[in-house]
């Protein structure tokens, strides 16, 4: 590539063209210190090194108004698919880098070269997305043609929400994927052994994700219905271009579970919980005086109203079936309903306030309980 634009700057640039192995040490240094993925096990020292310093001569050249290369860039993208660096640390990598170097030119640069400071800076981050851009298409295509990668490696480009439609139907073909079933995503410490089902799994950002297919609709779900492990699931799929959202969904189905639940929460089964996990900061302030009559409360007094509210909510307001199910006289039932509602001033046979309180009910559960007053 080339830059037209000369900016007059020689002696800054001498300075640090003649400093640039230093410089890249110490921007090496604070992508170890902020990415994690960029581990001896994954990506040596000095590869890395060499990498940060070609890309900081590149900036160089474009800072010069000189041709720069863009192969570091590609190299980067390259190296880092078959480690299998997350991209979305090395595109984070790249501002780490660019930002560290700036704040070198800053620092450098003498009074008389100030005033040129802007239009540098928008060179050197017009230069630093662009190499973004092109180590990110790089990294994709090498996960997408390469021969031996794994699967779970695989699925995390699979997952990237801007890999271009034809590639992804690549890589399902490639991860043996049927073209026609039925898929679904999973976020949580799963393992799905059932006929006729197969899976994918990797780490993402600290979750467990799966992908799991099968040939019908009913055999996936019947593998689903089995399983005892906690884990949130994103709503059935058949197109792969679904995976991305559907990775969101069952993100937001595992915020769903309460501490104690157990098994698998589909997206969207429970619209109050959703409501309620797609804000809990928001949820819990709205609801805080409800909550906090609660908490007063001893904890096994409170969950035992708590428990027969709930049995009221699912069981119709039928009192004797509550009664029932919980093995309760009817007017135990009732008189803790009763005392729900002097806590609460709440009153069950008025819908509007039925409606909140429940939703005041769930909120609570979703709560770690080192998290209630």
């Amino acid at each position: 590539m080339t830059q037209h634009n000369h900016i007059d700057h020689p002696r800054l640039l001498h300075e640090l063209r003649a400093d640039l192995v230093a410089i890249s040490e110490m921007a090496t240094a604070r992508i170890n210190q902020d990415e994690a993925d960029y581990g001896d096990a994954a990506l040596g020292h000095p590869e890395l090194t060499d990498l940060v310093t070609d890309s900081l001569a590149a900036l160089l050249d474009a800072m010069a108004g000189h041709e720069y290369s863009l192969e570091p860039a590609h190299r980067a993208g390259r190296l880092k698919a078959e480690r299998g660096i997350p991209l979305d640390s090395l595109l984070h990598a790249f501002r780490v880098v660019g930002l560290a170097f700036w704040e070198v030119i800053v620092e450098r640069a003498q009074p008389e070269e100030r005033p040129a400071l802007p239009k540098l800076s928008t060179r050197v981050w017009a230069t630093v997305d662009e190499y973004s851009i092109v180590a990110a298409d790089t990294y994709r295509r090498t996960l997408v043609a390469g021969g031996d990668q794994p699967d779970q490696r695989l699925l995390l480009t699979l997952l990237d929400p801007d890999l271009p439609p034809a590639q992804r139907a690549n890589l399902g073909k490639r991860m043996r994927l049927p073209a026609h079933g039925t898929f679904v995503v999973l976020v949580g410490e799963i393992r799905l052994a059932a006929t006729g089902v197969t899976t994918v799994r990797t780490l993402l950002a600290d979750d467990w994700i799966t992908l799991a297919t099968a040939a019908t609709p009913v055999k996936l779900d019947h593998a689903l219905r089995s399983a005892r492990t906690r884990a949130g699931a994103s709503k059935p799929f058949s197109d792969l271009g679904s995976a991305p959202a559907a990775l969101d969904q069952a993100r937001l189905a595992f915020r769903c579970l309460s501490p104690t639940d157990t098994g698998i929460h589909t997206y969207a089964s429970s619209p109050a919980r959703a409501l309620i996990a797609a804000n809990p900061a928001l949820a819990t302030d709205i609801f805080s005086d409800t909550l906090a009559a609660f908490d007063q409360l001893h904890p096994t007094d409170a969950d035992a109203l708590i428990q027969t509210a709930l049995a009221w909510y699912e069981l119709g307001g039928s009192t004797s079936a509550v009664g029932a199910h919980l093995h309760l006289h009817r007017n135990t039932v009732l008189h803790r309903l009763k005392r729900i509602e002097q806590l609460t001033g709440s009153v069950f046979a008025v819908p509007a306030d039925a409606a909140l309180l429940y939703l005041a009910l769930q909120t609570r559960l979703l709560q770690p309980p080192g998290q209630r007053s």
